[in-house]
């Protein structure tokens, strides 16, 4: 009884090692990369420029706050001021004066670029249409992707309309985005933590580590 117990554990044992062995092992590398990396890196903070410290007038400031739930004030331009005006729904930006705050053109763009990075960007893309799984992913929309042309794989993403600096891409984040993708194996917009993949995998991945200790306990002593 006990030999045939010993078996059949040690059939499953083998067999769900081996469909779980390729996504064990991601999560182990994943893991690692995830462990030893400086996440800072990954954001590329090493290439954000100190924020600029400038005076703000507002005396002569005058908007629409009727459904705000938050007033944003920033300087976007140097000596710019503009007003964001936080909806329910959306962030509306303006002048001080309450006229609507016009995107930024590609000059600015660049110009923004050089103040807020050490990219040296010479190159901007304008985008207005959200693409699954992309480096943007979850920021507002329209954005000027700039970046050197010498160096196009280090990006900077810059709100059109804000000028907020809202993301810095590299070869490091995009690493982390893919072994993330197979942490949570999630491979299409890759922010779904709780896919049935995962949910099914990691419950194989338990029935594997409970069937080893089944098997290493009905073993007897001396083959221990």
């Amino acid at each position: 009884m006990a030999l045939r117990l010993q078996r059949k554990l040690r059939r499953w044992h083998r067999w769900l090692a081996i469909v779980t062995a390729v996504q064990l092992l991601a999560w182990t590398l994943s893991g690692i990369f995830f462990a030893f990396i400086d996440i800072e890196f990954v954001r590329g903070a090493d290439h954000r420029q100190p924020v600029l410290q400038t005076p703000i007038d507002l005396s002569a400031a005058s908007w629409i706050t009727a459904d705000a739930t938050e007033v944003l004030i920033r300087n976007r331009l140097p000596e710019e001021v503009v007003v964001g005006v936080v909806g329910l729904e959306e962030t509306r930006w303006y002048l001080p004066n309450g006229k609507v705050l016009p995107a930024l053109n590609e000059i600015e763009a660049l110009q923004l670029a050089g103040l807020k990075t050490d990219l040296n960007a010479n190159r901007a893309v304008f985008i207005t249409e959200a693409e699954v799984g992309s480096e943007y992913r979850g920021r507002a929309l329209p954005l000027w992707r700039v970046f050197k042309d010498k160096n196009p794989s280090t990006v900077a993403y810059i709100d059109a309309t804000s000028g907020e600096l809202v993301a810095v891409r590299n070869t490091a984040w995009r690493w982390w985005d893919f072994l993330w993708s197979l942490h949570i194996m999630d491979y299409d917009d890759r922010d779904t933590i709780g896919t049935l993949f995962l949910k099914l995998f990691s419950i194989m991945s338990l029935l594997t580590a409970i069937a080893g200790v089944a098997l290493f306990i009905s073993l007897p002593k001396k083959w221990r």
